[in-house]
């Protein structure tokens, strides 16, 4: 009864014998059916039930079984009973429970066998207000299940044809009713309408219904879908559209209707049969109806229900079903064309699914115009349907689209239902996306033809391009680069001229270019821009295009690539206005947003809907409307704020929404910018940007050009309008609240400026009053409780109650509505009671106040604990009467530890207010109900309460609680700014919170308070201070965290021997160190992330926060990572830390670890990252003292007289490439002198330039410095030695020429004056190169910590042998930093990796030094003729070549002794102890990139780094006869199964393996595996079975495997790597179970037809996947590649090669082909290209590039081992060529499509094969570019020898060729 395999002729014979119930049943249902009704008539309600007596009216039959819709099987029944005792809809529900319970035992006690062949059963019940019963045949083949509704009877006694009474609906709608809640009450109306239907439209009715339960087999998951009815009244509508005829083809209506169910997110389906538009009430409860989300279908009985409810059902599961069901047998006709569906003005039209268009309605059924919002075209466009359209019985059925005139009003449309509202009603049409961008083609298509002025590229903009276009309506802006401009000041001349010539040719040669648009020019109110207007009738849509000529300022960028600095330095020199060249950027402005998640973009388009609306409602105030901000400037501010608070791709729309309308709130705040493409490194753009942020708010930048504030406009009107939007539905929770906005501030911490963060604290951080008195009552509430209700029954006692955290220290964030309180109980005499006992305590607590709440205005809610042994109780609490929203709660239990503490509270509080040292915000008192604690501010506790605490406590900080008091006092003594400050501090600290974290959680947030403290007591103490300084001081302090050692002894101190040695303890522990001032045991700094609040720290340093006015960075106060603030002691003393006998870090000299001999070698893989931080790492300490020397160094040059410096001083070496190494190291500061004119000038007066330095120098030396500087003169050259006690730094000083000037970045001209220099003074190579130190600089500065943490590795390595060996250093250590750096781009690229990993692959780079091919083109290219000269000649150069990144002519690599020397070095490193103990894998990095291999190389590169060498084989081979000797006679030797073959498969059988990859496939044919069938049922067993034999083998010590552990219940295959004594390295295999589907195989011979039509037959009528059974023909596959020429095999080495490189850096955003469709893809391209055994790489590889990117259109396959001559074969394969590209049929094995459509992400790999193509890969040895063979994308039946019977090729081309011309 399979519907999709059913002919289209047959199914009509389908409906009648397999769909229709018998009619014995039929029969024997009416008669009981029968029955029933009498039997409730006759008897009605019992004397003296509990309800009135109750009388049957009548009773109407319903359901699928009275509209005569039942399906054989199970069908369903209504029986609607209609009661006396039901007067109104009302009424119903009163009684209704009780009745159905008389009805009940009624129909027991009657029904005795009252139909034979019948029995009568009641189910479970489950559906209030309904007596649910089944009628069921004797052979239960078929049953009905039965609905008895007892109903009032509404409609009275209805005359056939006539309506109800428009009363009957009113009193309807005015019942407040749910949607089809008293649907009973028409299920006459609801029967006739459908039961007065053809008995063929019924017949299409059973079949559309028998569709549907195929899809869904089971009951229960039908639940998720629409019901059956709906799809009843969808094919009706399908019919009258469509049809309308008493005899149609089935096939053809199906096809309708599964056409409609496709489109369902356009569905509005309605009849006035029984009601209309004509009452005022339903036409204004209709209009709201036909607003709901698509689909919308309403029952044409009762209005209330939409039973297409497309808010509540999976409607998109249907559709993907019938999506895909259109290939199938019952749609096509017998001469084996595709059944066509009907046609009719609202239904889907023929090859436009879905989206794509916009369905009509018909004008005769329209509503009354004053319910436009409900039709679908605009009253003016409005056009009459054709009057041949048969007409349907009903009097109005349509389809409504949304034109944007008619959207509806987003205020009334639900939370929850903002989604589908975007989908149905925002969206744009693709259709006339597709027509635009055409259009849009043709007009640059035309402009490059004809005009005078040719465009060089054009730039798509606007809403449009963006991808944030409104439906309806939006803008475009398309962007012409004109050669003719030469910078930004050309376009203002002739850009008059140009536009009134485009315009001219755009009049005379558009004429319909694209027909279903029209151009429109309308009046130019934009100067410079050309206005025209796209615009679809059709489709009611428009685009209107502004079309602007501009300079080409960024040129082609390559992706992710940001400008260079001169772009936006000569943008601020032209003077322009604010965004006068904005048009210049539109690339970059585009690709800002249209990079975003598509969810984003949906909350813009609905962000957007309301900004329009706005606009649309002021029509009259139009200076209102003019002024306001562009409609770009909130799509800024969204995404802004998703940035900021959400950054997930799946988030609340609501959500969303509610943030975005706050910010437009907040609008007078807004500060809004992002340095995505410019940033404050460029001093001109510093200027500029920090000059922006001192200007008025609102603030928006646009991102692309720093010039335009978009946020310019009036922002009121939109800010009224969205806090009227607050408290509408769209912005409200189910439960009625409303919606939380994301936490986002309207301005950013690290984007405020310096001078202006006491402002942000004021405005965004600091608590209102109104916030501090909720906070107080909320607090009042509980401490009231816990003082007279908790223990009123316990001989507990509340001894008193403090108020903790951040409210009572004073530094409390805004809006941060949190309290803890600390109850201090009777009950604890000592800590360890504490600790035993809190948990009883809190669970006391909690089930008082559960009590508590049942009687009290306030509501609790708890946080649960996931503790066993909880500290804490955390619930938020709730109050109508005094809250405005929840307060969370913290309750700690804590012993009384200071009870003993002298009582002076109150005159100390009193001096205290005196003081003004305690506001009141910080009073801990909070109303009656508030204990206060006993301790005075100033007082110690006493060394005894210490002391008891050391030997109590067992974890650090568990008893800190008890001395809550302590740390309140510690922070709420402070100044107010202070506290400023620590909020500030906590703010920032909240936003790294929010970052991704990974393992670990970041310091408690007590400690940044508690180091902020220290930071201002250490700078000064001073009450006024700079927040900015106070506050880079903290990021500094943070930033040193490994050197912090930080406590006080206010309240303890080392007078007591036990605390004195406990502290001793302390601070002897790993750095950070940050004491509890009030609990000792409270270090705050270990086991916390600190690294990553300090990478924080670091980026925050360099932002405006951090910066003054003119741009130069804040200083931090002179603060001491190593020192204690004590009471009695002034911080200028010395370390408090030499009182306790603690020695100060650094507690060692450099070098101290040892021998490095002994050492490095035997340092274990696992502890090298600790190695590096130990030994290699320079101290902070030493680094900041050596670093503001090296800046007084540079201004001391800077400022001297006697140098006329070009610019700064440079810094390079290794001190500016940040790899200094602990202990002695290298820098250079090259002074760049302006007489130098051009290179050769270094040549001359390099000795008086030197002079004239020293003596600077000299000078400065004299001067108070923080490190000692020594000069020294070596061979008439300058160094400078910089040194501390542990560190020291020898810079050489080497003046040179500006070769950059100005610019960031070199041009051409600079490397060909290069050239010309080096050839003129006959100076050798990279001579010059110091000239460009600023980018070797750059090159490394943006690398991770870690990569910089495995080049120290490297380099120590390098040093220590060069030293051990006592040569000279004749390699740079520069080549093995750029090594380093090499090998972690092309093998890992991460941040964190496996520095053991890093450290293999250097050296493993090292051994193959030979053939060594480095260089970067991030400074220079191919592009010029000079300098591609020069890297063609650098590398055809002997290796090793590593060539410098900022100097073409510079090979660092240059002793070739050195590198032999290194590589014997390498080998012993890589055998050592220490790597050898955990060896693991290395990258997979190749000596030379392919990418950067020319392509005439390509051959040599494969055969040095892809060919397998004869040692790999052999130990393949090695493994292989091990596993096959173990199958064949080990394995099943004691079982009845036998092993047929075993066949050695994957690329290493085919010749394809490449070397890096040791892995062999072995498939085993069983004689216990007799069929497809069983193959996927028993091998499981079968791999279970050897995997047991393999074990057995390996406790014989045979072998040793280590398996892999599959998720799979039923794996296919078992995965296991082998070791061996015979074997070098472990091998990994693959063994597959396999059905010897082909017997023994005759080579050349191609397998017997029914072999494929038996796979065939069980794939279509199974749920076996395509492929499942491809092992079975393994040697087909391997045979299919094995048999090409050697070449072929090699080039499909390449192609793997950069699979897998793709694979690496693709393997996140989703799942790539198989590498298998990439080996047959390469075949395909040599036999339709090629065809030679001898050919080009280079051509072969570009031509499957090409490929790739073309892969939307592929169809590819052969006939060498199955073909077009066997029928089923023939059938299978066309309608495999017909599936969705790409197609790219398995050769061995015809269901297995390794194209696979839309299964894998081939887009991702198109977008890698796009950008690859402009690699060196494809030019040849002069630089040209290789060219690809042609190669068709589509294959025929025929092609690459595939021979086919002419008949074939005559089906094909009636019937696929137009399905593949199509697709391609």
């Amino acid at each position: 009864m399979d519907v999709y395999r059913t002919p289209a002729a047959e199914l009509d014979g389908l409906v009648a014998s397999s769909l229709q119930p018998p009619a014995e049943f039929v029969g024997a249902a009416r008669r009981a059916l029968g029955n029933l009704s009498a039997a409730l008539r006759e008897r009605g309600g019992r004397p003296g039930a509990a309800a009135q007596r109750w009388r049957v009216l009548k009773i109407v039959k319903g359901g699928s079984s009275g509209r005569g819709t039942a399906l054989r099987g199970g069908c369903d029944s209504e029986l609607v009973i209609f009661l006396d005792c039901f007067k109104s809809y009302e009424d119903q529900g009163a009684h209704r429970a009780e009745i159905l319970n008389e009805m009940r035992a009624l129909l027991e006690s009657s029904w005795q066998d009252t139909v034979l062949g019948l029995s009568l059963e009641f189910p479970e019940q489950n559906m209030p207000g309904v007596l649910q019963l089944r009628l069921a045949s004797t052979d239960l083949e078929n049953w009905m299940d039965v609905s008895l509704v007892p109903a009032f009877d509404a409609l009275g006694q209805l005359r056939t044809g006539a309506k109800p009474e428009p009363g009957v609906y009113s009193s309807l709608l005015d019942s407040g009713c749910r949607g089809g809640e008293h649907a009973a009450c028409f299920a006459e109306l609801r029967r006739n309408f459908v039961n007065t239907r053809p008995t063929k439209l019924k017949n299409l009715i059973l079949l559309v219904k028998h569709w549907y339960r195929q899809v869904c087999p089971q009951e229960a998951s039908r639940e998720l879908l629409p019901p059956a009815y709906a799809l009843e009244l969808l094919t009706i509508f399908a019919w009258e559209r469509g049809c309308g005829k008493n005899a149609f083809s089935l096939a053809q209506g199906l096809r309708t209707v599964l056409g409609l169910v496709q489109d369902y997110r356009h569905l509005c389906v309605f009849w006035t049969l029984n009601y209309s538009f004509e009452d005022p009430a339903l036409r204004q409860f209709l209009r709201r109806q036909l607003e709901r989300p698509r689909p919308v279908i309403l029952d044409p009985a009762d209005p209330t229900w939409d039973v297409g409810n497309g808010a509540a059902w999976r409607w998109d599961l249907l559709a993907k079903e019938a999506e895909l069901c259109c290939d199938h047998p019952c749609f096509l006709q017998a001469a084996r064309g595709p059944v066509q569906p009907w046609e009719g003005p609202d239904l889907p039209r023929t090859g436009c699914p879905g989206l794509d268009h916009r369905i009509q309605q018909d004008p005769a059924q329209r509503t009354p115009e004053d319910s436009g919002v409900l039709t679908g075209v605009h009253p003016s466009t409005r056009r009459r349907q054709p009057s041949s359209r048969a007409p349907g019985p009903s009097s109005a059925a349509s389809i409504a689209p949304r034109p944007p005139q008619a959207v509806l009003d987003l205020s009334r449309i639900p939370a929850l239902e903002l989604d589908r509202f975007i989908q149905n009603h925002l969206m744009p049409s693709s259709q006339f996306q597709k027509q635009v961008s055409k259009a849009i083609d043709v007009i640059l298509r035309g402009l490059r033809e004809n005009c005078v002025h040719k465009p060089s590229r054009a730039s798509k903009g606007g809403s449009f391009g963006r991808g944030t276009d409104l439906r309806g309506g939006c803008d475009a802006e398309l962007v012409i680069f004109l050669n003719c401009f030469k910078d930004y000041k050309d376009q203002g001349a002739r850009r008059g001229q140009i536009l009134e010539e485009i315009r001219a040719q755009l009049e005379s040669w558009w004429q319909d270019r694209v027909p279903s648009l029209s151009l429109k020019f309308p009046e130019q109110s934009t100067p410079g821009a050309l206005q025209l207007q796209l615009a679809s009738a059709d489709l009611e849509s428009r685009v209107d295009v502004s079309l602007l000529p501009a300079f080409d300022a960024i040129g082609q960028l390559r992706a992710g690539a940001k400008p260079e600095p001169g772009v936006y330095s000569s943008l601020l020199d032209s003077g322009c206005r604010g965004g006068e060249h904005a048009a210049c950027f539109a690339e970059l402005r585009r690709n800002f947003v249209n990079t975003r998640p598509t969810k984003l973009k949906n909350l813009i388009l609905l962000v957007k809907q309301w900004y329009r609306q706005v606009a649309a409602q002021n029509k009259g105030a139009q200076r209102a409307r003019a002024s306001l901000p562009p409609a770009y400037a909130l799509e800024l501010l969204t995404i802004f704020a998703w940035e900021q608070g959400c950054g997930e791709d799946r988030f609340s729309m609501a959500q969303g929404l509610r943030t975005v309308l706050g910010l437009v709130q907040q609008h007078r705040q807004l500060c809004v910018y992002w340095t995505v493409n410019y940033s404050f490194e460029d001093p001109a753009l510093r200027t500029h940007l920090l000059g922006q942020l001192r200007n008025p708010r609102p603030l928006v930048l646009d991102p692309a050009d720093p010039t335009w504030n978009v946020g310019q406009g009036s922002w009121e009107l939109l800010a009224q309008e969205a806090a009227a939007l607050g408290t509408q539905p769209c912005l409200m929770s189910r439960e009625g609240t409303p919606v939380q906005p994301w936490d986002v501030m309207p301005a950013l911490l690290c984007q405020t400026p310096a001078s202006d963060l006491d402002k942000f604290i004021t405005e965004f951080l600091q608590p209102n009053r109104h916030f501090l008195e909720q906070v107080n009552r909320a607090v009042d509430t509980i401490c009231s409780f816990l003082r007279d209700n908790c223990f009123r029954n316990s001989p507990i006692k509340v001894l008193k109650v403090v108020k903790g955290g951040s409210s009572a220290k004073g530094t409390a964030l805004r809006g941060r509505s949190d309290a803890d309180l600390v109850v201090f109980l009777s009950c604890f005499s000592q800590f360890t009671e504490q600790g035993n006992m809190r948990a009883e305590i809190i669970s006391e607590i909690r089930a008082q106040l559960e009590a508590c709440q049942q009687e009290r205005e306030f509501e609790v809610k708890f946080e649960i604990s996931k503790w066993e042994n909880p500290r804490v109780l955390s619930f938020s609490l709730t109050s109508q009467t005094m809250l405005d929203q929840s307060v969370d709660f913290d309750v700690l239990p804590a012993f009384d530890a200071l009870e003993a503490l002298p009582c002076q509270r109150e005159t100390s509080r009193c001096q205290t207010l005196k003081k003004g040292q305690l506001p009141a915000e910080t009073s801990s008192c909070w109303g009656s109900g508030c204990i206060e604690g006993q301790l005075v501010l100033d007082s110690r506790p006493r060394p005894q309460v210490y002391v008891d605490l050391i030997h109590s406590y067992s974890n650090a900080g568990e008893y800190s609680p008890c001395f809550t008091e302590l740390q309140r006092n510690f922070i709420s003594s402070r100044p107010t700014k202070l506290k400023s400050l620590i909020r500030l501090v906590k703010h920032w600290y909240q936003q790294c919170n929010k970052m991704p974290k990974g393992r670990g959680s970041l310091p408690p947030q007590h400690g940044l308070e508690l180091l902020t403290v220290y930071a201002w007591e250490q700078g000064g103490c001073d009450c006024q201070f700079s927040m900015a300084e106070g506050f880079r001081t903290v990021l500094e302090l943070v930033r040193q965290y490994r050197q912090l050692c930080v406590y006080w002894t206010v309240n303890y101190d080392n007078e007591n021997e036990t605390v004195r040695d406990f502290l001793k303890l302390q601070l002897q522990k790993p750095r950070p160190i940050i004491l509890d001032p009030a609990d000792p045991t409270g270090n705050l700094g270990p086991n916390a992330r600190w690294d990553l609040l300090a990478k924080e720290a670091v980026a925050c340093m360099s932002a405006p926060c951090c910066m003054g006015r003119d741009g130069s960075p804040i200083q931090p106060w002179p603060v001491k990572t190593c020192v204690c603030s004590v009471a009695e002691v002034k911080p200028e003393c010395g370390s408090a830390l030499a009182l306790l006998g603690v020695p100060e870090q650094p507690q060692q000299p450099a070098g101290a670890m040892g021998n490095w001999e002994s050492h490095l070698y035997e340092v274990s893989a696992r502890k090298l990252d600790e190695f590096i931080q130990e030994s290699l790492r320079p101290y902070e300490e030493c680094e900041t003292r050596i670093d503001r020397t090296v800046t007084g160094i540079c201004a001391a040059l800077q400022r001297a007289e006697q140098l006329t410096l070009e610019k700064w001083v440079a810094q390079g070496g290794s001190y500016g490439r940040k790899t200094v190494l602990r202990g002695n190291s290298d820098g250079t500061l090259v002074v760049f002198v302006s007489h130098f004119e051009k290179f050769q000038d270094q040549k001359r007066s390099q000795q008086e330039i030197l002079n004239k330095i020293c003596r600077c120098l000299e000078a400065y030396q004299s001067t108070d410095l923080v490190a000692k500087i020594e000069i020294q003169r070596p061979n008439g050259g300058l160094i400078i030695k910089v040194f501390t006690r542990w560190q020291s730094v020898s810079f050489a000083v080497l003046p040179a020429f500006n070769a950059l000037g100005l610019r960031e970045h070199p041009s051409s001209w600079t490397y060909r004056e290069l050239k010309r220099s080096l050839d003129m003074t006959k100076a050798s190579p990279g001579e010059f190169s110091v000239c460009f130190t600023e980018l070797q600089q750059k090159f490394f500065n943006n690398r991770p910590r870690k990569l910089k943490d495995l080049i120290l590795l490297v380099k120590h390595w390098y040093e220590k042998y060069v030293k051990k060996e006592g040569e000279p250093s004749l390699l740079p250590l520069y080549a093995l930093e750029l090594l380093t750096i090499y090998a972690w781009e092309q093998g890992c690229g991460e941040e964190d990796f496996d520095t053991a990993q890093g450290i293999r692959t250097v050296l493993e780079l090292i051994r193959q030094q030979e053939k060594l091919c480095i260089y970067w083109t991030v400074n220079y290219n191919f592009e010029d003729d000079t300098v591609r000269n020069m890297l063609l000649s650098q590398l055809r150069s002997s290796r090793p070549v590593i060539l410098d990144p900022t100097d073409p002519t510079n090979n660092v690599s240059r002793d070739k002794m050195c590198w032999q020397v290194l590589k014997v070095a390498a080998e012993s490193w890589l055998s050592s102890p220490g790597l050898r103990e955990s060896r693991g894998p290395t990258w997979n990095v190749l000596p030379a990139p392919l990418y950067v291999t020319p392509g005439h190389l390509l051959d040599t590169f494969i055969m040095d780094f892809l060919q397998p060498n004869k040692v790999f084989l052999d130990q393949v081979k090695k493994a292989v006869n091990i596993i096959c000797i173990f199958l064949k006679e080990k394995c099943f030797q004691h079982s009845p199964t036998k092993v047929q073959k075993v066949v050695k498969g994957g690329s290493t059988a085919k010749g394809t393996a490449l070397k890096s990859g040791s892995d062999a496939d072995i498939i085993v044919f069983l004689s216990s595996l007799n069929n497809y069938t069983s193959q996927k049922t028993e091998r499981w067993r079968i791999i279970k079975e050897i995997r047991k034999q393999l074990e057995a083998c390996q406790r014989e010590k045979e072998f040793e495997v280590k398996f892999e552990i599959s998720e799979r219940k039923a794996p296919r295959v078992l995965s296991f790597s082998l070791k061996s004594r015979v074997l070098n390295e472990s091998i990994d295999f693959d063994v597959l179970p396999a059905f010897n589907a082909l017997g023994q195989l005759n080579p050349g011979s191609a397998p017997s037809p029914r072999v494929y039509a038996e796979l065939i037959q069980l794939y279509k009528s199974s749920d076996a996947l395509g492929g499942e059974f491809s092992t079975c023909f393994t040697e087909l596959q391997r045979n299919f590649v094995d048999s090409r020429p050697t070449k072929v095999k090699s080039l499909i080495r390449l192609v793997k090669h950069w699979y897998k490189q793709c694979e690496r850096k693709l393997k996140k955003k989703g799942s790539l082909p198989p590498k298998y469709a990439l080996e047959l893809l390469t075949i395909y391209a040599w036999e339709c290209g090629s065809g030679a055994t001898q050919f080009d790489t280079a051509e072969g590889f570009l031509t499957v590039l090409d490929l790739v990117t073309k892969y939307q259109q592929l169809c590819v396959f052969w006939t060498v081992n199955y073909s077009f001559e066997d029928e089923t074969i023939r059938n299978f394969l066309l309608t495999q060529m017909q599936r969705t590209r790409p197609v790219i049929l398995d050769p061995a094995e015809p269901t297995g499509d390794v194209g696979g459509g839309n299964r894998w992400c081939w887009h991702l790999l198109a977008k890698e094969a796009t950008e690859w193509m402009s690699s060196l890969c494809f030019q040849d040895g002069s630089a040209h570019p290789v060219q690809k063979w042609e190669v068709p994308t589509a294959q025929m039946p025929g092609s690459c020898g595939a021979g086919v019977h002419p008949i074939v090729k005559e089906m094909f081309s009636l019937r696929s060729h137009r399905i593949l011309a199509y697709q391609c």
